[in-house]
């Protein structure tokens, strides 16, 4: 059945943990058969995060890319033991990653909601996917759209009922001026819950804006278009100026008119 945990980062934990106490050399274990390394010792969350810190990146953007993509080569499913086990430091990572990113600290959030993510195989696509969307909010906040729009397309794919993604990447395909999805994730946004404001708004006003950016676009492609037939034509002392596009009134078609005098 779907998972129907909070998905928000700032949201607050109304739940608990399946198990009051988890078993972190139980999960090194898992985690070493997941992502073929060894376990580390000591690992428990709590003494290796410290909530507000100001604490270095060691795991870059791109490492992170990286990890994930293991994910997707693991066909096997877990057992109904690991299966517990797993679930319950994922979901405890994910806490973690919401405490975190409300205290302001985006990077290290990215490396908990991306150590979750590296563990959720098929059985938990669900919880994959709200912490792919989660990850997408710390790069909001860190101005980083486009692998914010990459987080969200994976997280939509995973459930493509998940309002709360399809919104996320309306407002970042708005960011990087991508307005015409942006006005069909905002369509969806609405078929799902017509309630949602800011996508009401949005959806009257974007196709004016869309309007007035293929108007610019084409004006662009003109003139580079122009730009490129006076380099053509330059060797010949002539020039585009010498051109008039003159519409036909009876087909509506236009014709080329060559004038040696400009």
């Amino acid at each position: 059945m779907p998972w129907n945990e909070k998905d928000e980062c700032s949201s607050e934990s109304d739940y608990e943990l399946a198990s009051e106490s988890i078993d972190h050399d139980y999960i090194d274990q898992v985690i070493s058969k997941t992502i073929g390394c060894e376990p580390i010792e000591n690992s428990n969350l709590d003494e290796n995060v410290d909530l507000c810190a100001e604490t270095n990146v060691k795991q870059s953007k791109s490492e992170m890319n990286e990890g994930i993509k293991e994910v997707d080569t693991q066909e096997n499913e877990y057992s109904d033991e690991d299966l517990i086990a797993v679930k319950d430091e994922v979901l405890s990572l994910k806490t973690k990653g919401n405490e975190i990113y409300k205290c302001g600290d985006y990077n290290s959030a990215m490396q908990i909601y991306s150590k979750a993510i590296v563990l959720c195989r098929s059985q938990l696509n669900d919880l994959r996917s709200i912490l792919h969307a989660n990850r997408a909010a710390c790069h909001v906040s860190e101005s980083e759209y486009k692998i914010a729009e990459e987080d969200c397309s994976i997280s939509i794919e995973l459930n493509p009922q998940y309002l709360k993604a399809i919104l996320r990447r309306a407002q970042v395909r708005e960011k990087l001026e991508k307005l015409s999805p942006a006005l069909e994730d905002y369509k969806r946004v609405i078929e799902l819950d017509f309630r949602q404001g800011i996508a009401v708004e949005a959806a009257k006003r974007l196709p004016k804006e869309i309007e007035i950016q293929q108007e610019k676009m084409k004006e662009e492609c003109m003139s580079k278009l122009k730009d490129l037939g006076n380099l053509v034509l330059k060797p010949f002392g002539l020039s585009t100026e010498n051109f008039n596009m003159v519409q036909d009134p009876n087909s509506g078609g236009y014709n080329i008119q060559f004038s040696q005098d400009k």
